[in-house]
This record gives C-alpha cells, structure tokens and sequence, in this order.
C-alpha cells in the first residue's frame, strides 16, 4: 500500500473528540492547516489560509496565532479547509472553506471569520474529516454535516439515527465512529477493509455495533480501520492491515475481528491518520504504527511499522492531546505547546512546504532553525536492516543547511560510521550541490574534514542504493537499498552561492557571470 508523492495524492483527514472537560488542550490538524485549543480557552491556528481556514485574512501564518474574538471554548476540529471550535456553553462555530456544506449554515458560501452554527443542541465535543463534520450532543446523541461520500451532503446538522449514549466520537473521510456508555462501538459508512466489523463490504449510513470491540472508552478512526482504547489502557484495532496499521505484529488485508495493539498499555487517547495511529499514554509519552512514507509517525524511521514505537523527541514531554491527518501527526502538551511532524503538504507542520517538505521527528510549528535534523536529505532502508540517512535542516539561503550529519549503521546500536561523531557539534552552516540525472541524484556536502558525494541511483529490478564517494571521486561506501531511496531536495532551487566554499561555487559564478 504504498502512494507515489508524484501523484496528485489527498491525504485522509481525520480527527479525534471526546467530551473532555473545559480547560484541557486540544489540538487537530486538517490538510494545510492546523488548530490548537490552548488551556485558557483561547483557540489558534497555523499553516496555509486555504478557504479561510485559519480565521483571518492572511495567506498563511506558519506560526500559531490566536484567532480574532475566540475565547471561552473547550474543543476543536479540523477538515480540509475548514476549522471547527465549541465553546463552554455548547455552540459550535465554524469557518473556511463550504464547498460541500461543511460549515452547516445552509449554504455554501465561505467564511474566514467564524460563524455559528445553528439547529444544534448543546454540544460537548467534535470532529472533522476532509469534507464533513460530527458533533457529539450532551445528551449522548450524535450530528453530521457537510458531504460523506456516498451519504450524501447536508448543508446543516443532521442527526445520526439509532445512536444514544455515546460519550466519544471519530471520523476518517471514509467512516465514523462512536463509543457509548457501555463501552460499545459503533461504526458506519464505507467499508473497505473490514473497519465496519463484518466480510460483508457494503457501505452502511446505518450505525452498527463492532462485534467483539467491547470496553471500550475512546476511539480513533484511520484510512480502512478502526482503534478503540479499552479502559484497562490497551488498545485494539480491527479492519485492513497492509500497511500495518492493526500494530499487531503483522499485515493483513481485512481482520474483521478485533486484535489487540502489541505491548501497548495505559493508553487515554487514540488518533488515526492516512493508515496510521498515533496514541498518547498517561505518563505523556506519544506512541505510532503503521504507515510511514511521510514520515508520520515520528521515529526517524522510514519504513512502516507493524508494532507501536515511541515517537522520537529529545523535547516531546507532558504530551495532553494528540491527533492525525493523512500524513501528518500533531500533539499538544498540558501548557497548549503544539508538536507537528509528518508530511508538510500545504503547510500542515507550520513550514513553509517550498521550503520543507517533510519531518521524521517532531518539530514546532513556525520554527525556522530546528536543533536536530528536521528531514532527511535521502534516507533508505537496506536489505540488512542497516539505515542510511543524510539530514539537515534547511536555513534562509535556497542551498545552506545547518546541522548536516549522515549516518549508516544498525537501526539499534552503535553505527558502522557516522560524521560528525555528535550531530549537535556539525558546523552551522554547510554548501550543498544537487543535481538531477537520469537514474541517480547526486549531492556533494563539504564537511570539515573534507568533500564527499553522495550519489543516489534507482535500480531497475533492485530498489537502488547510495554510493559514498571521496573528494577525489573514490567510493568509500556503497550500500543497496531494498527498496527506492527516498529523496528529498527536489524542490530546492538550483541558485548556488558564488562561495568558494561550496563545491559548486566555481561552476555557480561561471554561469553568474556569462548571464551579465
């Protein structure tokens, strides 16, 4: 189950909520922008204004700014364009984007400043999908609007029927979810992969209850599957696998009966991404399985992975509410702190996507200098377990990078080589030259100790490799890859420093001077 970032690819958007009490962070990320709800009640925004999704007239704001008049509220929700906050009396106010009704005002026109929605009872917590939204009513009822695939559009809240009780609800674009007082799920809409619980794969507007998926006290919704968290703090999944997104050790296509998440215990709270889950435990530690080709799941890895592991940050502590978005992660720690790290799409990490394209561990949004490498140049996995990784973090100039290190090695223990020796000592800034050719990237970083190229080819039957060579072209390491490397610095301009200092200065001034 792999997508080609040369595809025209949407992310799955998907959201979290349960009816927690006023005064805790929140946070949801859509597919270029993302919404923290900060403990005073206050609610911010960040990334790209597609539709108005951010709450005010900018183009973007990388950085989370307060939206404008917003105060007093107790959860939020993010869709594609749009953004969805609830305040401590149970109105529910929207803005963005309304192509398919997504705001709930009846119409389709859009809006940048927030609207209220009308014809709703007093709702407690939400959640938004690319095009829809969800409310959960203090009565334990459940609403909808926007447009649900094949269920149709509705320009206003609409009633999910035969659904009472409910105290937590999620969406994917695909399906939804509920829990109820019971301990029950409750699950409607496509079914793929057996994420509705049954062989039978035929959609559903109808909600029915997940066989077997009992006890439970949250739940989160991913692309083909559904996670519920018992109230014991174990986890478990149900619905496709082939992306290991179970987290059961193992990848199959449909499992219409629930597994339980290995090793994973005092889990709170469960979110799902593009085939991916991300899980906050009690002690405030962020946990993630499944699918990895953006780099969602935070662990400096760049394979998906069948079983939880912690998401890797030396500063990612005291985490209070996560959530997910197609290729995107977020997390907000107890004093309204915001984490992002995935796929940057239009802007969904805070960055501007020009600029960075992707992020393997978690990074603030709005950021411009980030203490440890933020993406990986070029990364790949080998047939022997062992892992390269050129990163950095990109500066103000199209062809600086500050922290520059690479590494080869084991995933676990002491690499076979690595320079720097420590990341943190690598100079503050380093020249790089890139050039495109028909079957290998190349890239030539000068280190203190010298020049070497890194040369990255595709294969035709084999994924490909990376070739290390010595400034007077001597290849040092050549190391296959079992699948293609993933590379990362096409979207770099091509606007080299007239620096002697950079290995391609000479050749940058050459043609500076003839264009005079």
């Amino acid at each position: 189950m792999r997508r080609s970032r040369s595809a025209k690819w949407r992310p799955v958007l998907l959201a979290l909520a349960a009816a927690a009490a006023a005064g805790q962070p929140r946070v949801a990320v859509g597919y270029g922008h993302g919404v923290l709800l900060k403990p005073g009640g206050t609610v911010w925004t960040w990334g790209a204004n597609s539709g108005g999704a951010l709450g005010r007239e900018d183009d973007e704001q990388w950085g989370p700014a307060q939206v404008p008049g917003l105060t007093g509220f107790r959860d939020v929700a993010a869709a594609d364009s749009a953004s969805y906050a609830v305040n401590t009396d149970g109105a529910v106010w929207a803005w963005g984007s309304n192509e398919n009704g997504e705001l709930g005002t009846g119409s389709k026109e859009g809006s940048p400043k927030p609207v209220r929605i009308a014809g709703l009872p007093r709702i407690v917590a939400i959640a938004a999908a690319r095009r829809h939204a969800m409310a959960l009513d203090a009565a334990g009822g459940v609403w909808w609007w926007g447009r649900m695939n094949d269920f149709g559009e509705s320009r206003t809240p609409k009633p999910v029927e035969g659904l009472a009780g409910v105290t937590a609800i999620a969406t994917s674009d695909e399906h939804l979810a509920a829990v109820d007082s019971n301990g029950d799920v409750w699950v409607w809409g496509d079914h793929g992969a057996g994420e509705l619980g049954s062989n039978n794969y035929n959609h559903t507007g109808v909600a029915r209850k997940l066989p077997g998926m009992t006890g439970m006290v949250a739940v989160g919704a991913a692309h083909e599957a559904t996670a519920g968290v018992r109230k014991d703090g174990a986890v478990w999944t149900i619905g496709g696998g082939a992306a290991g997104q179970l987290g059961n050790g193992a990848t199959p296509n449909t499992m219409v009966k629930p597994v339980a998440v290995t090793g994973l215990t005092g889990v709170t709270a469960v979110a799902g991404g593009d085939a991916h889950f991300v899980a906050l435990k009690g002690d405030g530690t962020v946990w993630s399985w499944g699918y990895n080709h953006f780099r969602q799941l935070g662990n400096a890895r760049v394979k998906e992975e069948e079983v939880p592991r912690a998401v890797r940050s030396g500063t990612l502590a005291g985490v209070a509410a996560v959530a997910a978005a197609g290729g995107q992660s977020v997390a907000a720690t107890a004093p309204g702190v915001v984490w992002a790290w995935g796929y940057n799409a239009a802007g969904a990490l805070g960055a501007d996507p020009e600029i960075m394209d992707q992020a393997d561990t978690p990074m603030r949004p709005g950021q411009e200098v980030p203490e440890k490498c933020l993406s990986p140049l070029f990364a790949c996995l080998t047939d022997t377990g062992k892992v390269i990784t050129v990163c950095g973090a990109q500066g103000d100039d199209a062809d600086v990078w500050s922290g520059i290190h690479y590494r080869f090695g084991p995933e676990k223990g002491p690499p076979d080589f690595m320079y720097p020796a420590d990341p943190g000592s690598a100079p503050p800034a380093l020249y790089f030259w890139s050039q495109a050719l028909k079957k290998e990237r190349r890239m030539t970083v000068r280190f203190a100790n010298g020049a070497y190229t890194y040369r990255v080819y595709y294969g035709e039957e084999s994924g490909g490799g990376v070739r290390v060579e010595d400034a007077h072209g001597k290849t040092l390491y050549d190391i296959p890859c079992s699948e293609r490397p993933q590379v990362f610095w096409e979207y770099l301009e091509m606007n080299l420093p007239c620096d002697p200092n950079n290995p391609g200065g000479a050749a940058a001034c050459a043609a500076k001077k003839k264009r005079r």
